[in-house]
């Protein structure tokens, strides 16, 4: 049984009422209430911790009474006269944990992980407590990162988090995705922007088999999942091979494509054996025979006047030839055959590569996996790839409905974009 230290400095309160109350009627505590001034005051008081029912003792309150006594003018709660407060002096001093902080925010910066081996080694003599003349533990360092290191804000610290999900930009690849901003800023229209036909080869694997399945499944619970932190590490709390998403063994490969425009989506999957869209070739072949028809229904069911006929492509090499600087020539006479063009047009040394945050029809990629995973997941195990379609047109559909004015915004999104990317010098743009 414990007293709170309220209820301490009640006691102590007590004792001095009681001590003058004595001297003031000349009459003790026991001819007053019938009890000892510890038992009086110990019935005023509760308790902390100890069994049910059991009270407060008149030992318990003499206890407080004779420490208070023994250190004069203690109270409940002062703080020690030492400036660091309760417990023994700090081991580390304020230059020492600077020091640290320092060279752990400077090893990030150089790309190199912080760890207190590489603190140690970088800094032998401030990694040495003064006292004991022994290494500072990994405890304390790792504190340090916790409460001294911080990337942007000195209030907002350090913590051990799993990455972003976005892909890391190094400094060589910021100026040509500015260079992109600045030419889409001064050479593209919002009406040209709207106007654009998106497109972007992407693939799902459908698994064959039960192994296949669980690993792709794994791999779609992430690097962060819930778990007991004391389970054993096996099954479905280890994560999935690096091969689980693109190894296409014991898988149907079906290839697809949104056609965004205007704020409107179309979702293109190839149902056919071997089909493919990841080829100069094969992406030509689309643009000929398979766009025109897929805008012309899509002209219908809007209510346009016309067709778009300016493709919005990244700088992927079955699009463009960067080895060459000039447009991929099979892409190039696919184009030309399904009368379209080109955003890029004729100078191409503005377009950067790793701009999947500048793209708005990236972005409703996005959209359409995370739909595809949640409200539109599969209901059996063996998919067919003209089921997968069929749940591809309820995604598009969805979209097209629920998510319309999304979609509308994401179709003006390019320019003000450019403008953020300009902005923040290449940087990503958050999601």
């Amino acid at each position: 049984m414990s007293l709170p230290p309220e209820e301490v400095a009640k006691a102590l309160v007590c004792r001095k009422v009681l001590d003058d109350i004595e001297e003031h009627t000349n009459m003790t505590c026991w001819q007053l209430t019938g009890m000892s001034k510890k038992d009086y005051t110990a019935s005023q008081l509760v308790k902390k911790g100890g069994k049910k029912g059991e009270k407060v003792t008149g030992r318990a309150v003499q206890k407080h009474w004779t420490k208070a006594n023994q250190k004069g003018n203690w109270f409940p709660t002062k703080k020690p006269s030492n400036k660091a407060g309760a417990g023994r002096p700090p081991q580390i001093t304020p230059a020492q944990k600077q020091a640290i902080a320092d060279k752990a925010m400077k090893l990030k910066d150089d790309i190199i992980a912080p760890s207190p081996e590489k603190i140690r080694i970088c800094l032998p003599k401030k990694t040495i407590n003064k006292k004991t003349g022994e290494a500072i533990s990994d405890w304390s360092i790792r504190n340090i990162f916790k409460t001294m290191c911080y990337d942007e804000d000195e209030d907002d610290p350090w913590q051990y988090l799993i990455a972003l999900q976005q892909d890391c930009l190094t400094d060589d690849r910021k100026p040509p995705r500015v260079k992109t901003a600045d030419y889409i800023m001064n050479n593209i229209s919002e009406t040209a922007a709207w106007n654009f036909v998106a497109i972007d080869p992407c693939l799902s694997l459908l698994p064959r088999k039960q192994d296949k399945a669980d690993l792709l499944k794994i791999a779609a619970m992430g690097y962060r999942r819930w778990m007991s932190s004391k389970s054993k590490r096996k099954g479905k709390n280890l994560r999935a091979p690096a091969t689980a998403k693109t190894q296409k063994r014991d898988c149907d490969v079906v290839p697809w494509t949104p056609v965004f425009t205007r704020g409107r989506l179309k979702i293109v999957v190839l149902t056919e054996q071997n089909a493919k869209l990841n080829s100069s070739s094969k992406v030509a072949e689309f643009v000929k025979s398979k766009l025109p028809a897929c805008l012309d229904s899509m002209k219908k069911q809007h209510g346009w006047s016309n067709i778009p006929k300016v493709i919005l492509h990244d700088k992927a090499s079955y699009f463009v030839d960067s080895t060459h600087d000039q447009m991929n020539p099979t892409f190039a006479k696919g184009l030309k055959a399904g009368k379209f063009k080109s955003w890029v047009q004729e100078d191409r040394k503005w377009l950067a590569a790793h701009l999947g945050d500048l793209y708005p029809h990236e972005t409703v990629i996005s959209h359409i996996r995370r739909l595809l995973s949640t409200k539109f997941a599969k209901c059996s195990l063996w998919e067919t790839p003209s089921q997968f379609a069929a749940r591809m047109k309820k995604v598009e559909d969805h979209m097209n409905t629920e998510m319309e004015d999304s979609l509308q915004a994401l179709g003006k999104a390019l320019l003000p974009r450019a403008v953020e990317l300009k902005w923040r010098k290449g940087e990503r743009i958050p999601k």
